[in-house]
């Protein structure tokens, strides 16, 4: 009788080999380094920094989706939240009597309230984290498309709340979030002088920014991976799995719910805050219910609850809204010119891509990309391990049953 042979993909092999998956890692951390160093466009510099921003807000998310496999559609809620933190303790926007109390880490009085970056850093993320928790304890009960429908109500309920307590309100209380107007002049990191290190964050120029959020990101993902191999992240698989079985296994299904949720949050909190810090200004619209898709793309374009395919999934969305698709659209406007004097039907179809928006059908873009991830590669570009062995059986025989209960699905036929 024949033995059943392993189906094994290069990816597989890859995964095998810690030494060669430990010198690809150093190799892509020394080429971010260098990246803004040897680079001369400034414009896809900053775009790279645009996009550390989202590739924060992927990781978060990939925590309560992939790792605790809870469906969060309003995780923009909590990137508003520390954005609106770092807006309202780094500005002058909410200011005390009459004269100034200054130190090295804050100054609070008249010119408003300063907090020093390096500190409003963990701040951000524990307040990002307490609202997590609030709005976590009273709905992670819920589960599958009720959690949904809940998630996606805080979402849209956070940016009206932002856009309600301005001047004037209804509620009749103070000037808080400065409502539909932006909140401007955020305070920049102090700059860095150290040894050969010399980042100056109050100039235009984008490098320093990069490299900031490029030493987050990798202290993150360094954190994560330390959670996901952790007790608290084998509950959160566990969870993630089989419920029932957890739960008889001893886990706090709530509790350890919510700290994915609180986590998840803290993360976004720090998007937030670099993204506020970032940009000097934060308006209530920068947070609509979209954002929130778009980072829940990102998870599932790279590989729901794969560290590395939720990075590459942010950074390809990030580019591809930001640079690729105004590249795109202005090839196809110059093809329809260069056509249009032909006449006939090609002229028609020249005149036709000469004003074609191929920027304003990001929202169409987006729904084809996973509809052909869905069909193509359900699993994602880089598939965490667990997820890639359910997709891809690991015998022949296996992969024959696979192939049966599929072909029994589709024909109707035993």
């Amino acid at each position: 009788m024949a033995t059943a042979v392993p189906v094994r993909n290069p990816l597989q092999v890859w995964r095998e080999n810690a030494v060669a998956r430990r010198l690809f890692v150093l190799v892509v951390v020394i080429a971010a380094f260098l990246y803004p160093i040897l680079s001369t466009d400034v414009v896809t510099i900053y775009t790279a920094t645009l996009a550390e921003v989202y590739v924060l807000l992927a990781l978060g998310l990939n925590i309560v989706v992939g790792f605790a496999g809870l469906l969060d559609l309003g995780y923009a809620a909590f990137f508003a939240i520390g954005a609106y933190v770092t807006a309202m303790l780094a500005s002058s926007r909410l200011s005390f009597g009459h004269s100034n109390v200054s130190t090295f880490l804050f100054s609070i009085g008249s010119n408003g309230v300063h907090i020093n970056f390096f500190l409003l850093i963990p701040l951000a993320a524990v307040i990002a984290a307490f609202f997590g928790i609030l709005f976590g304890a009273p709905t992670l009960r819920l589960r599958g498309d009720y959690l949904a429908i809940v998630t996606l109500g805080f979402g849209e309920i956070v940016p009206k709340v932002i856009e309600n307590l301005g001047p004037g309100n209804s509620l009749g209380l103070p000037n808080i979030t400065n409502g539909v107007n932006n909140i401007t002049g955020i305070d920049s990191p102090p700059n860095v002088n150290f040894w050969f290190i010399h980042l100056n964050f109050s100039g235009l120029d984008p490098r320093p920014w990069y490299f900031l959020g490029l030493v987050i990101i990798i202290i993150s993902v360094a954190i994560i991976y330390r959670l996901r191999n952790s007790r608290l992240g084998r509950s959160w698989v566990a969870i993630r799995e089989d419920e029932i079985a957890a739960s008889h296994a001893g886990i706090n299904i709530t509790g350890t719910r919510l700290t994915a949720f609180a986590l998840g949050a803290a993360f976004s909190g720090f998007g937030g805050l670099l993204n506020a810090s970032h940009l000097g200004s934060v308006s209530y619209d920068q947070f609509l219910f979209q954002v929130s898709v778009t980072i829940l793309v990102m998870v599932i374009l790279g590989g729901i609850g794969s560290i590395p395919g939720v990075m590459v999934g942010g950074a390809f969305i990030a580019f591809l809204n930001e640079s690729w698709l105004a590249w795109v659209g202005t090839k196809v406007n110059d093809l329809g010119t260069a056509l249009h004097p032909a006449g006939g039907v090609i002229g028609t179809i020249g005149a036709w891509l000469a004003t074609l928006p191929v920027e304003s059908a990001k929202p169409m873009i987006f729904g084809f990309m996973l509809v052909g991830v869905m069909l193509l590669r359900p699993q994602g570009l880089i598939p965490e391990r667990r997820r890639a062995l359910e997709f891809h059986p690991e015998t022949q025989h296996e992969l024959e049953e696979e192939q049966e209960e599929l072909y029994t699905v589709r024909t109707g036929e035993i």
